[in-house]
């Protein structure tokens, strides 16, 4: 069995054919592109079937980074970050497919992560998976994606959230003087506006402001890089609070589903800054829940590595 299969998110577009084997899924003409070139989905939909070089599956899964409207058949999504409005039943007549269905991405990202290997991620915290519980996957990218994945009698039912958009919480007196200076033209800070890409850049500004210099004209990489090496240390600041955020934001999902079967880190920046993590206080903030500590240390903790897995997941997706 055959099936199409994409991720499309804020800035690439991964399009594959994933063919079911007995070990799994395997992945067939892979190709990344960038979604800027293409002023709507179909277009960059177009472009992969045209150097497609196998017979085209009859039916698709669409992981789409933003919530879909599932009042329609099979859904509807506008990415407001690329202006792009995709539309299953559309899509679905333009190719003359069977099926088509658009699916939230970090749900299909959920959906893979009983079928993940270890070389798919890092251990943080290397505590037992208590078999037959609850999974959850947050990552800061473009955006910050946010899902679960629950398990009964050995079915899965995926979670999908738009935690992103959660109110960004103050855990610490630092905390609380960053989010004082990010409210000033934020109200309210919500996770994403810290935990992703541009969410950096604005942390630096804060950071910049708390002391009293101004901001360079930085990118995310410019801040990644130059706190990496060391040569600005309020960039360095910055990551180390993100990587504080992060840990606490990655607690508080891991209670709100009772993820014991473990909490899973994806997105593109954590594994680009993942050396800092022993400088910073990432695992004290992902345990420091009060007095619900103890069941915390009790939750294993992972990186995934980048990858494909959320194509994976929309393949397997497909099967439920």
């Amino acid at each position: 069995m055959t099936s199409i299969v994409a991720d499309i998110g804020g800035t690439n577009a991964r399009f594959a054919v994933a063919r079911q084997t007995a070990e799994g899924y395997q992945l067939e003409s892979l190709k990344v592109v960038d979604c800027k070139q293409f002023g709507a989905f179909d277009a960059a939909l177009h472009h992969w079937m045209e150097g497609l070089d196998q017979p085209r599956p009859q039916r698709a899964c669409i992981a789409v980074a933003g919530p879909v409207d599932k009042t329609e058949a099979g859904g509807r999504v506008n990415m407001t970050n690329l202006g792009w409005n995709i539309c299953a039943e559309a899509l679905r007549d333009e190719f003359n497919l069977d099926h088509l269905e658009l699916i939230n991405d970090f749900a299909a990202l959920a959906r893979s992560l009983p079928l993940l290997g270890g070389d798919d991620f890092q251990v943080l915290r290397d505590v037992p998976r208590l078999p037959n519980t609850a999974m959850a996957v947050l990552g800061p990218g473009t955006g910050l994606g946010v899902a679960g994945l629950a398990v009964e009698n050995g079915h899965y039912q995926v979670l999908a959230g738009e935690g992103g958009h959660a109110n960004l919480a103050a855990t610490t007196e630092r905390d609380l003087q960053l989010l004082q200076v990010l409210l000033k033209t934020r109200q309210p800070v919500f996770n994403e506006w810290v935990l992703s890409g541009n969410g950096l850049v604005n942390l630096y500004r804060a950071v910049c402001e708390l002391n009293g210099r101004s901001a360079e004209d930085y990118a995310p990489p410019d801040i990644g890089t130059r706190g990496l090496d060391g040569s600005d240390p309020l960039c360095r600041e910055t990551l180390l609070d993100f990587l504080n955020f992060l840990g606490s934001a990655a607690g508080d999902v891991a209670l709100y589903l009772g993820a014991r079967g473990g909490v899973f880190i994806g997105g593109g920046i954590l594994p680009r800054i993942a050396e800092l993590l022993p400088e910073s206080q990432f695992e004290q903030r992902f345990l420091n829940k009060g007095r619900v500590e103890s069941w915390m240390e009790t939750v294993p903790l992972y990186a995934l590595n980048a990858g494909y897995q959320a194509l994976i997941g929309a393949a397997a997706h497909l099967e439920d």
